[in-house]
């Protein structure tokens, strides 16, 4: 059993991103695809064997030198969190991807570049956990990821 999640920690959906299609009838349908939207907390969530596995996702506006001790700090309490609830943690870890973007413009002759100062960081977060209810595990991985993004304002 799966189960997507595209409301953030504090229950509110602020920004949504979409993309468009057409249906059968050829009239355009929009979809919000919450895992690409900047700010929100996206959790996918499924069971394997006696194993639950979550899998959660962040975007933030960030080129701070102190994210990765900020995930550290979070999934470091993830797992205390865990253990306290009689869960036992089989791994939890972090994939940061970071996006920038540079611009090439000629006004003149010389062609100058700029590099534009906002940078994207993708957070994806997967834990595989043992003896807990996938409900629980579920937030406890959520309350990391929010953490995360509380530390970054």
């Amino acid at each position: 059993m799966k189960r997507h999640s595209n409301v953030n920690g504090s229950g509110d959906l602020s920004c949504k991103r979409e993309s468009t299609r057409k249906n059968r009838e050829g009239k355009k349908v929009i979809r919000f695809r919450a895992k690409d939207t900047p700010g929100v907390i996206y959790i996918e969530r499924s069971i394997h064997d006696e194993a639950v596995v979550i899998s959660g996702s962040l975007i933030l506006e960030n080129d701070s030198a102190d994210l990765n001790e900020w995930i550290g700090e979070e999934i470091a309490a993830a797992a205390r969190e865990i253990r306290a609830q009689g869960g036992v943690v089989g791994q939890i870890e972090a994939a940061l991807t970071v996006t920038s973007t540079k611009i090439t413009a000629l006004s003149d002759e010389k062609p100058v570049e700029k590099e534009s100062p906002r940078k994207d960081v993708r957070i994806v977060l997967a834990a595989i956990i043992y003896k807990i209810e996938p409900k629980v595990a579920e937030d406890i991985v959520r309350k990391a990821l929010a953490g995360v993004r509380a530390k970054n304002k």
